[in-house]
């Protein structure tokens, strides 16, 4: 399975010279909490609701002030065609909550913890069911199926 079949919702990126209010208004409109800072449609950093928080309110940055002076720079993205274990990777050895999947340096899908924690969790309950079912209907006292002849 790949990364990007985990993204489900398309990315929402702002520009890189947009400020701190405008990002928090795009974050309120989209219903996101991240938003994946481009500059010339090229991935440069990643904004939270957090960053907006911590490095700007926090610390009186104005409204006006530009969204890169907020960003998490460095930002760790996978290739489109990266597996799941690579996803996972990402998530145990740094210290991320989204990866944004990108194509040529191109932004085209971001996949949260969150976002695997539902497949999961999902996979576990179909799991579950044919364990259950299993239980409640054993065939161990059936005999074995007649071979059907050639």
């Amino acid at each position: 399975m790949r990364a990007s079949d985990f993204s489900v919702r398309q990315p929402v990126v702002i520009d890189c010279a947009a400020t701190t209010a405008d990002a928090a208004a795009l974050m309120a409109a989209q219903g996101v909490g991240a938003l994946i800072v481009v500059d010339h449609d090229r991935p440069v950093g990643i904004v939270t609701d957090r960053d907006i928080v911590t490095r700007g309110i926090a610390r009186n940055i104005a409204a006006d002030a530009r969204v890169d002076s907020l960003m998490t720079t460095g930002l760790i993205a996978l290739d489109s065609h990266a597996e799941l274990e690579e996803l996972m990777h990402v998530f145990m050895h740094h210290a991320i909550r989204r990866v944004p999947i990108v194509d040529h340096d191109r932004v085209i899908g971001v996949v949260s913890m969150d976002d695997v924690l539902v497949w999961l969790a999902n996979n576990m309950i179909d799991i579950t069911n044919v364990m259950a079912a299993q239980i409640m209907f054993p065939h161990g006292n059936e005999a074995p199926p007649v071979p059907a002849p050639l």
